[in-house]
């Protein structure tokens, strides 16, 4: 059994070099439309760890997690245009803001549980929704915020990757030492028995609502990427729609795996561009995809292959059924 911990810790380590690697030549061995379309896949990525961070850590289904992602938009791209806030200061505000709105809106969700969290989630996503797609004095209204004032050097979409690569790598390393954390092993227990975890005199509502800020703050983050990848933001940020993306990408990749959401972001984002340069009904045809893959990978794609790759890896790591037992 050892061993075969030992050979999964080292194909990991082996497979996320070689990704690191494959992802710091992108700009060099792809064209610009293929360069965004990873820009894009790394933003959904950083969304989909930071709502798992709720959703496959802590246990708590938020249908919301738009909500904060277009605080993170609207607040970089308010402070650059409105109020000629420096570039980095603009960016940095957005978890920050995120976060203190996810505090406010945490506060009152994680005094329920199940379906009742999952609806005041949604309910409060829709609220931020309806401020920005109605206040046009401050947020444009429906119209949105066009042609923000993004500095001229990530104009170039290989800049913008690479702002976006150093930004994402960061902000999922720090997110991994949470989860790896004794915080995060808290959060795993509150998921798994919260009347024993209650129990041992941990305080459920605090460690849920922590795990809701710092989630916000992520989403946060990529909302604020997401604005200077496009140099634009919209109301639709908000919508349940773009909840309903985030959530599918954690199904898909599998959220009991740290790197499920990632996995699903690129599965996700190649299905739904490929199948629509072929069809206007490619909504129709992703979903049945979507519902086949979760229909035989309960666990997700990477909880799938997991199960798939462990008697392979046993049997080339020599471990033979006895040996754990001597």
């Amino acid at each position: 059994m050892k061993s075969l911990v030992n050979a999964l810790n080292s194909n990991r380590f082996v497979l996320l070099l070689v990704l690191l690697l494959f992802l710091l030549i992108v700009p060099l061995i792809m064209k610009a439309s293929w360069v965004s379309l990873v820009n894009e896949m790394l933003i959904m990525a950083l969304a989909g760890c930071a709502l798992n961070l709720m959703l496959g850590y802590t246990g708590m289904v938020s249908f919301g997690p738009a909500g904060l992602y277009a605080v993170g938009a609207y607040t970089t791209a308010i402070l650059l245009t409105r109020y000629r806030f420096p570039f980095a200061i603009a960016m940095i505000s957005a978890p920050i803001l995120a976060g203190i709105i996810g505090g406010l809106v945490g506060w009152f969700c994680v005094r329920r549980s199940a379906v009742y969290f999952a609806l005041l989630t949604l309910a409060f996503a829709q609220i931020i929704w309806t401020i920005l797609f109605e206040w046009y004095g401050f947020t444009g209204g429906d119209n949105g915020i066009v042609s923000i004032p993004i500095p001229e050097f990530f104009f170039t979409i290989s800049h913008c990757y690479y702002l976006t690569l150093i930004i994402v790598g960061i902000s999922l390393l720090l997110l991994w030492t949470i989860v790896q954390s004794p915080f995060g092993k808290t959060l795993q227990a509150i998921r798994e028995n919260p009347g024993r975890t209650e129990f041992i005199a941990i305080h459920l509502k605090r460690y849920q609502l922590a795990a809701f800020v710092l989630s916000s703050a992520f989403l946060g983050i990529a909302g604020s990427l997401f604005c200077v990848f496009s140099g634009s933001v919209f109301p639709d940020y908000a919508h349940w729609v773009k909840s309903t993306d985030m959530l599918v990408i954690c199904l898909l990749g599998g959220f009991y795996n740290f790197g499920g959401p990632i996995v699903g972001s690129v599965v996700y984002i190649l299905l739904s561009k490929m199948i629509s340069k072929q069809t206007m009904f490619w909504m129709f045809f992703l979903g049945v995809i979507i519902v086949f893959l979760v229909l035989f990978m309960r666990n997700g794609i990477v909880g799938f292959l997991s199960e798939k790759l462990a008697p392979v890896l046993d049997k080339t790591s020599g471990s033979g059924p006895d040996e754990g037992t001597r």
